[in-house]
């Protein structure tokens, strides 16, 4: 029997209605300074990418997004954003800071994606 497998990403952003109001204006008055650079990627003024969610969509997990302020209490320390492979409770980093943030295109996050779970695809 197969075990579930959940890909989780963490926004380096705050969860809630208020900062996504803050983050929208962010993102198009001072693109450049904005802090997630996953959100920049995969978000534009109007939703998630369309390719973006086709993407997700054919991997074999079940996705989950969380934000800073919504993460499990001992990863607080993980520098954001990041992605982990989540089986049987247990959170493995896939994706760090430092690699997603080299992800400036939907084309790059997708291929670092595709390289960083390639082990978890096979399987």
């Amino acid at each position: 029997m197969r075990q579930e497998r959940e890909l989780c990403f963490i926004y380096n952003a705050q969860s809630g209605v208020g900062h996504a109001l803050i983050d929208y204006v962010h993102k198009i008055v001072s693109p450049n300074t904005y802090a997630c650079s996953l959100c920049s990627v995969t978000y534009g003024n109007l939703g998630m990418h369309r390719g973006w969610a086709k993407y997700l969509k054919g991997l074999p997990f079940k996705t989950r997004f969380l934000y800073k302020d919504t993460m499990p209490e001992n990863l607080q320390d993980t520098a954001l954003p990041a992605a982990f492979v989540v089986m049987a409770g247990e959170w493995k980093q896939v994706m760090n800071d430092s690699q997603m943030n080299k992800a400036t295109t939907l084309d790059s996050l997708i291929s670092l994606c595709d390289k960083s779970l390639a082990s978890y695809l096979a399987a």
